[in-house]
């Protein structure tokens, strides 16, 4: 955009030194012509945000303790939903969250529907392409859930159906890595552990805290997550529209900020401390 307002310019100026076309319904036009480019240039997602005081985040509701829905209250919380909180109120606007599933993410970006993502989501070379990222603000890493003493090694996967979230990374490592198990595409966790319960599975693979998360909300089920047999370690990072350097900027420092106040931890605590339905330790920072 900017390349483009400084070659109209450019025109305009080359343009303006022929004295034939020095009129001043023809400068005027020209002024409009530029001050319009200008104004579009500057008008990047941040400015919209603060200008219409209010940011829509995407956020899932199917991915505890990241995002669930809170029965009691009728409302979607989580880690990912006390993050876009505290960004909003580092932004003075105020937060809006719209449930997605993991297929609707990048989507909801690209079709102006949502003004940020953090839901869950892993940045890898992928979607870096097509998406900016933050930094990271948590540290996944890829496991299995399954009946008791079903998988002992990698090898035993060899021919087992295997359910996960569709639209999530994981649908990429079982391709890349275990590319002999029967893979079995499902709209959301909820769904995959459905699949698993009645035999439509073997498995559900996924983010090993959200594994947990979700049986923490089932009724009483056998099911565990394999903790000996770890996948891949993911980064999970807010996502923005290709481009947005400033919002960017702006969502970084408000992390680096609340690791530095304590923030971080708190929210961290909250949802993964000692007490909660999915307790692991905090062996990560968010750094620049």
């Amino acid at each position: 955009m900017w390349n483009l307002l400084l070659r109209t310019i450019s025109i305009c100026l080359s343009t303006l030194s022929n004295p034939g076309v020095r009129t001043m319904k023809f400068r005027l036009a020209l002024v409009a012509i530029v001050c319009l480019i200008a104004s579009t240039a500057r008008a990047d997602d941040l400015d919209k945000i603060q200008k219409k005081g209010e940011i829509i985040i995407g956020v899932r509701a199917e991915a505890p303790p990241f995002g669930f829905l809170d029965k009691t209250k009728n409302v979607v919380t989580g880690y990912d939903v006390e993050f876009g909180k505290y960004i909003a109120k580092k932004l003075g606007v105020k937060p809006i969250f719209l449930t997605l599933s993991p297929t609707e993410r990048i989507p909801a970006l690209q079709d102006n529907r949502v003004d940020l993502i953090i839901a869950a989501m892993a940045k890898n070379a992928k979607s870096e392409k097509i998406l900016e990222f933050s930094l990271g603000y948590f540290v996944a890493i890829q496991k299995f859930a399954a009946k008791p003493g079903r998988f002992k090694s990698l090898s035993q996967f060899n021919g087992a159906k295997v359910c996960f979230a569709q639209g999530t990374t994981t649908e990429h490592w079982l391709e890349e890595n275990l590319p002999k198990t029967v893979r079995i595409p499902a709209v959301g966790y909820q769904e995959a552990f459905s699949l698993l319960q009645t035999g439509g599975c073997e498995a559900v693979a996924g983010a090993g805290t959200i594994l947990k998360g979700n049986l923490s909300k089932l009724p009483k089920t056998d099911v565990v997550v394999t903790d000996d047999i770890p996948l891949g370690i993911e980064i999970f990072a807010m996502g923005m529209r290709k481009g947005e350097k400033r919002l960017k900027q702006m969502v970084n420092d408000a992390l680096l900020e609340s690791e530095k106040t304590g923030e971080a931890v708190r929210i961290y605590e909250h949802y993964f401390g000692e007490n909660t339905a999915v307790p692991q330790l905090r062996l990560f920072k968010i750094q620049g």
